[in-house]
């Protein structure tokens, strides 16, 4: 077979060629620091390395969100410990204004106070986050969750939701509380049941909030209070909305005596009038500043005579266990706030750690053996100055150099 001087000069040129490719393939891999930058490089290396540099992003959103979640939860862990020192300094002036000593103008006075009081917990019902969204608002954290309406009640925007974050591969954090659960869901009374006094009583009986014992039978009872015209005796007969008598009539009333019925318990003190009557209603739901201003309602125009304090004592008893309910549903959200805290903190420790070891794999896949490329790197020039001193010999070769 013969070679002529073009297919010579072809082969010395593809060679050098070559050689040059591989010298400026390895020159990169060592200005870079990468022995996989390419697919072509390693294809099998490249499909797994973008999968490994998915999950890295994945997981340091993960983290990112963490952050967010943290935040959010340490601004509202604070706007909770407001609102139990507001409701507890609320609670400490309804205990004063119920003393019997007070005046119309210093429960005026207290009023005054308890209206600021509302006025800065509706301020902290619509507090907001470190991105200006609603705090309370459920999943609806654009919305100002409270607001009052000319009527004076109170109308709520956000919804029962919980935004959540993802914050692991299987995990979601909720980073807020309803609006609802935190300020609405609360029962009034004792969380059982509720007592009222008739707007129409005389005399200065005054109900106990009551306890539930017993099998709770829920409905609404009367209990009323009959004097006798002879002997001036009181008794009591206690009846439910369908008129079914459940304590006879002429029963004798002593004050503070246990009155009980269907699993309720509670206790008149006083002297009810003739005619006098307390209602017993199951507990329904009732937003805290509904009431508080209920409260401030009774609190004002009363003018310190003996009625005026039995119904401001009957409107306190009422005003108490809704207090302490609220009080522990915000110590209770508060401590899931706690709980959730601790659980970013746990699952950022997991993801720092995936972090790391996706980072240990990846950097064994990708990144540049420098001993081994140093001296693939020497070979390489090696290999190339051989083959153009090759070429220089290769390419004076010709018939006519010889005749």
């Amino acid at each position: 077979m013969r070679v002529s001087t073009n297919q010579l000069q072809d082969v010395a040129i593809n060679s050098i060629l070559d050689q040059q490719s591989k010298l400026s393939n390895t020159q990169r891999q060592i200005s870079t620091g990468e022995r996989v930058s390419r697919p072509s490089d390693d294809p099998v290396g490249a499909a797994r390395i973008i999968d490994l540099r998915e999950t890295l992003d994945t997981t340091r959103q993960y983290q990112r969100n963490i952050q967010e979640a943290r935040a959010r939860l340490t601004i509202e862990e604070g706007v909770l410990d407001g609102i139990g020192d507001t409701l507890q300094r609320v609670r400490e002036l309804a205990i004063q204004a119920n003393n019997a000593s007070q005046t119309p103008e210093t429960r005026e006075f207290i009023s005054r106070e308890m209206e600021q009081l509302l006025e800065q917990l509706l301020g902290m019902a619509n507090a907001r986050d470190n991105n200006n969204e609603f705090l309370f608002a459920g999943s609806l954290t654009a919305f100002k969750p409270f607001s009052r309406r000319a009527d004076g009640s109170y109308a709520y925007q956000g919804d029962d939701g919980q935004r959540m974050l993802q914050v692991g591969p299987e995990r979601q954090i909720a980073v807020g509380d309803s609006g609802t659960d935190v300020f609405r869901a609360i029962r009034n009374g004792n969380g059982i049941f509720t007592v009222e006094e008739s707007p129409a009583n005389r005399g200065s009986g005054i109900i106990d909030p009551g306890t539930e014992t017993g099998n709770y039978i829920p409905g609404i009872y009367t209990i009323t209070f009959a004097r006798d015209p002879f002997d001036d005796s009181v008794s009591y007969t206690v009846t439910d909305a369908a008129g079914t008598v459940l304590i006879p009539p002429g029963t004798p009333y002593a004050s503070g005596d246990a009155i009980v019925f269907n699993g309720v318990q509670t206790a008149i003190e006083g002297e009810p009038a003739d005619g006098d009557s307390f209602i017993v209603a199951p507990a329904v739901n009732q937003d805290i500043f509904t009431t508080i201003e209920d409260y401030i309602h009774a609190l004002r125009g009363l003018d310190g005579d003996s009625p005026g304090n039995v119904k401001l004592a009957n409107a306190t008893n009422r005003l108490l266990p809704a207090l302490d309910l609220a009080m522990e549903r915000i110590v209770e959200i508060r401590a899931n706030a706690g709980a959730r805290l601790n659980a970013l903190d746990a699952q950022a420790d997991i993801n720092e750690a995936a972090i790391l070891k996706f980072e240990e794999i990846l950097s064994e896949i990708q990144d540049l053996d420098y001993a081994e490329a140093v001296s693939r790197l020497n070979l390489e020039l090696t290999g190339l100055d051989a083959a153009q001193k090759a070429f220089v010999r290769v390419q004076n070769l010709s018939l006519f150099n010889h005749l």
